[in-house]
């Protein structure tokens, strides 16, 4: 007969043996890069194996505060973020409760509609969308057209490049930010619901005073996705800017200093600063939004 003590030893042994795989891959994948990345960063290596490996301290860093655009970038990323994340979390609630409101068997069929723009590679966006902003053939364009409304240069027009790849943007993500919200409204109790509407609430009253703060906690979770997926944008700008400097946010930026100018060392010095900012960033809108939370 095996003990208790015997027991917990032999099924925390089966535990790491099956979790063997996945710490193998995590530490391959996730944690060597960011370490050899780090080293990188205070070197002036390259891209070649025969180019020089030497230490410079912060020269890289100084670098980055002193003579890059990673900071034009950065800006640029920003405005990006803080006008995408908004409108997907606006849309993305209202999609979810419009979603909620309806009868069951129409719901399957809306959610598989509004969420596979999301599941598309970032190419094939880019190709729909560029087919879409074609100026006087494209779809847009041509909508606009019945209405004798003169459409703008949608891709080349630098008073409408932002908007342009904003919408793109919500319409590739916003489907998430609406699973997860329609998720949360049904596990809200019925009962609570209908408690509400024998009382006399209307559904406005519904929807702003209980749905809503119910899922505030939600409200967080696609608020940081939002905010953190907006920060790291690079697919889009590249397939839709790429020889456009004028619309190099900041990804876009590390990834020309990389693989353009085939400077590695300044590269991962501006993606570990990156990845800081957005921890930080993160932290202090996880914060802040508890605060709500709370109330």
């Amino acid at each position: 007969m095996f003990s208790t003590k015997q027991m917990r030893r032999k099924a925390n042994l089966w535990g790491w043996i099956f979790a063997t795989p996945t710490v193998i891959g995590i530490c391959a994948f996730t944690f060597y890069p960011i370490i050899y990345s780090l080293i990188l960063s205070f070197t002036n290596y390259r891209s070649l194996p025969t180019d020089p490996m030497d230490f410079i301290g912060f020269k890289n860093y100084e670098w980055i505060f002193t003579e890059s655009a990673f900071f034009k970038g950065l800006a640029l990323s920003l405005e990006f973020t803080l006008i995408t994340t908004v409108i997907q979390t606006v849309l993305g609630f209202f999609m979810a409760y419009m979603l909620y409101r309806m009868i069951p068997a129409m719901q399957g069929v809306y959610r598989v509609i509004l969420y596979l723009p999301n599941i598309l590679p970032a190419a094939v966006v880019s190709v729909m969308w560029t087919f879409i902003y074609e100026p006087n053939y494209g779809l847009l364009d041509t909508l606009l057209g019945l209405f004798n409304i003169d459409a703008p240069n949608w891709l080349g027009d630098p008073a409408w490049k932002m908007p342009s790849i904003i919408i793109v943007n919500t319409w590739k993500h916003v489907g998430l930010t609406m699973i997860i919200y329609f998720v949360a409204m049904n596990a809200i109790d019925k009962q609570i619901i209908e408690s509400a509407q024998i009382d006399g609430a209307s559904s406005w009253g519904i929807l702003f005073r209980i749905i809503l703060p119910v899922t505030w906690y939600t409200t967080r979770i696609n608020v940081l996705l939002s905010m953190i997926g907006g920060l790291k944008s690079f697919d889009l700008f590249y397939l839709l800017f790429k020889d456009d400097p004028a619309m190099r946010v900041v990804g876009l930026y590390i990834f020309n200093t990389a693989y353009g100018s085939y400077v590695y060392c300044r590269a991962s010095a501006m993606a570990l600063l990156l990845a800081a900012i957005i921890s930080v960033l993160s932290l202090f809108a996880n914060k802040l939004l508890s605060k709500g939370e709370q109330v």
